[in-house]
């Protein structure tokens, strides 16, 4: 496993990191047989098995069912030098909120974190679906300084869609990390977020390198309204077959040939799934003339690459 430094936190993270929303809840596209989430049996064994590969990030949120509460389980000993994220939810912009309401609901959801999670502190605490307004909210963080100065956890950062969100972030200086979706179809932050974040040496965890199974195994599961992604899909990974296996492979290796990436945060079902991918990773990044030309193939319409206009299909 190839490790790699997060930003200037000082922590050095494995090159994949096991993403658990998987683990916690039913997630994917209704009707695809990789849908359901695995018993918790199953789960605490992809946990254990994940550390046995040499993953040391495990990433998570209080909004991802009994993801938490697995990860507890799964890490009563807890192994020296495992990282664990997590993200707290930020109460919705409404007028009736107020600074206090915001605090309280931030610190709790943090003492819940830590109590599923059976840990004292948690390494980092990530604000889930950061707006453009968040960065600039003094109340949240201050409450998540707060939560660091108290030593209930020790950096934090922000989870973001987009492009302007992610830039947002990255023009405060108090963010440690910042956590984007990206694949080989959602490119959106190569430009201007990767080297803006390099340059202020945030770390950069990379989401949804499938996109939700587009990209791997459910790609023939993909609704009809959304068959110009499939076929952009298909598209790249008939341009790989010959240094690829599979359309997973291609799409983690992409991820994973970027400067600045940190850790790419991947979901699995199955300890099959996991050794699979991680199998994949170890190939190393995708020579730069091939990464190139996967960059020029694109989906005409950006709004079907993200998974927030799926609601009605996942």
């Amino acid at each position: 496993m190839e490790y790699r430094q997060l930003g200037s936190t000082g922590l050095r993270v494995s090159g994949v990191a096991l993403g658990t929303v998987e683990l916690g809840m039913d997630y994917g596209f209704r009707g695809s047989e990789h849908y359901r989430r695995p018993n918790p049996q199953e789960a605490i064994r992809i946990v254990h098995r994940a550390l046995d590969l040499g993953i040391n990030l495990i990433d998570s949120a209080r909004a991802y069912g009994t993801s938490e509460e697995l990860i507890g389980k799964a890490l009563k000993s807890r192994p020296a030098g495992v990282v664990i994220a997590s993200k707290v939810g930020i109460p919705d912009d409404d007028e009736n909120v107020g600074s206090k309401q915001i605090r309280e609901a931030i610190l709790g959801s943090i003492e819940a974190s830590l109590r599923a999670l059976q840990l004292e502190t948690i390494d980092l605490m990530q604000i889930h679906n950061t707006t453009l307004a968040t960065p600039s909210k003094d109340e949240v963080l201050r409450a998540l300084e707060d939560a660091r100065q108290a030593g209930k956890i020790r950096f934090f950062g922000a989870s973001c869609y987009g492009e302007e969100v992610p830039l947002t972030v990255l023009e405060n200086p108090r963010f440690d990390t910042l956590q984007v979706p990206f694949n080989v179809l959602d490119r959106r932050v190569i430009q201007r977020v990767f080297p803006k974040a390099i340059q202020r040496g945030v770390g950069i965890l990379v989401r949804s390198a499938f996109l939700r199974g587009v990209l791997a195994s459910d790609v023939d599961f993909v609704p009809e309204r959304l068959a110009p992604v499939r076929e952009a899909a298909l598209r790249i990974f008939s341009q790989s077959r010959r240094t690829v296996q599979n359309l997973s492979e291609m799409a983690l290796r992409f991820c994973l040939s970027f400067d600045g990436v940190s850790s790419v945060i991947i979901g699995v079902r199955s300890v099959h799934e996991l050794e699979s991918d991680i199998a994949d990773a170890e190939k190393g990044t995708l020579p730069p003339e091939q990464v190139y030309r996967l960059c020029q193939v694109s989906v005409q319409d950006e709004r079907l690459l993200d998974p927030q206009n799926w609601q009605d299909l996942i």
